[in-house]
């Protein structure tokens, strides 16, 4: 992406970095590039956030507390979880050495970065967009004794593309084989509960790619000859990932 310089600068202007994870993929985005960086860096610390954690289960979200036992669970668009981050920040704030506590927010593009910033600074006002890529350059902004702030999403290199396109990080119309994605979104959910795409699709089958087709059938995206267009099921099952509208519950 090109933006590393970007996101290096802020990894070194920052007292606390805080790592935004998606709560439904979290191996998948929990960006261990910026993990091992930041754990590189004397003086730094580093807070996972988990965001969308309103999308899975209460099953899920325990199981993550034990894992990482002093990490903050989030819903940047729900605005659940919010008060007790910006309040552990301001506290830290107060005892910090010098006048601001300098936060600095990273992780996938289209993660949610710039909504938290909104709602940890309210007078922010970050360009929030369902749009990878929305933030191009650094954003500090400041509320109180917190000096917060964003960058660009970062895909670290080699992350496969069916990896990026389920983790929001593109648009679901310019992803090359999007049906490779929806396929990699299907079988993620039969591996959670296949109840779930009966519940969304009203869709049913032995493998991924039946299911595929028979959203196809269910949701009448078919094209001359009575066969499914794949490229239309694709899209559909990316954006209502990438989207939330896909709940883990």
């Amino acid at each position: 992406m090109g933006f590393w310089p970007v996101v290096m600068n802020v990894l070194r202007n920052s007292d606390v970095v805080l790592l935004l994870v998606d709560a439904r993929m979290p191996e998948i985005t929990k960006n261990s590039e910026i993990v091992s960086k930041v754990e590189n860096m004397k003086g730094k610390r580093l807070v996972i956030v988990f965001n969308k954690s309103d999308l899975i289960g209460r099953k899920d979200i325990e199981k993550l507390k034990k894992e990482y036992p002093n990490a903050f669970f989030i819903s940047a668009t729900k605005k659940i979880g919010i008060g007790k981050l910006k309040s552990t920040l301001e506290n830290m704030a107060e005892h910090w050495n010098r006048p601001s506590l300098r936060v600095g927010l990273v992780g996938y593009p289209n993660i949610g970065k710039s909504t938290l910033i909104n709602l940890l600074a309210p007078a922010a006002h970050a360009k929030v967009s369902p749009v990878s890529g929305t933030t191009r350059k650094t954003l500090w902004v400041r509320n109180g004794r917190l000096r917060i702030m964003d960058s660009p999403g970062i895909i670290p290199y080699g992350d496969k593309k069916v990896q990026v396109g389920m983790t929001a990080s593109k648009d679901p119309h310019k992803i090359k084989n999007p049906e490779k994605v929806a396929i990699s979104i299907i079988e993620l959910l039969m591996g959670k509960d296949p109840k779930l795409l009966e519940k969304y699709y009203k869709a049913s089958g032995a493998t991924a790619y039946e299911i595929f087709e028979d959203i196809g059938h269910k949701m009448g995206y078919l094209v001359k000859g009575g066969e499914v267009d794949e490229n239309r099921i694709a899209i559909k099952v990316i954006d209502d990932w990438q989207r939330g509208r896909i709940m883990l519950k």
